[in-house]
């Protein structure tokens, strides 16, 4: 259990620089789908741990946000490919 918190932490904050500090939405868009499995695993296996559904409803809210992000994130890069060439060259 501590191993699927531990990786949405860490996905969660890998997705900013990704997308923010290194330019590269394209690579934030890969991530952004093991980040949004991380959630989804939140949302199946916490409620089994805990003995309490309410446990699951709690993360719909985080679901819904990754999920539109991911969303956001694909029109971003669908609009704005390609991101390997250099600023000066465009």
């Amino acid at each position: 259990m501590w191993a699927l918190f531990a990786a949405n932490f860490v996905l969660h904050l890998l997705w900013s620089p990704l997308f923010f500090k290194l330019k590269r939405p394209d690579w934030a868009l890969a991530e952004n789908v093991f980040l949004w499995l991380s959630v989804t695993g939140l949302l199946v296996v916490l409620p089994r741990l805990v003995g309490d559904s309410f446990a699951g409803w709690l993360n719909v809210p985080y679901f819904i946000w990754v999920s539109f992000a991911f969303l956001l994130n694909a029109k971003i890069v669908q609009l704005n490919r390609p991101f390997d060439k250099p600023a000066s060259a465009a």
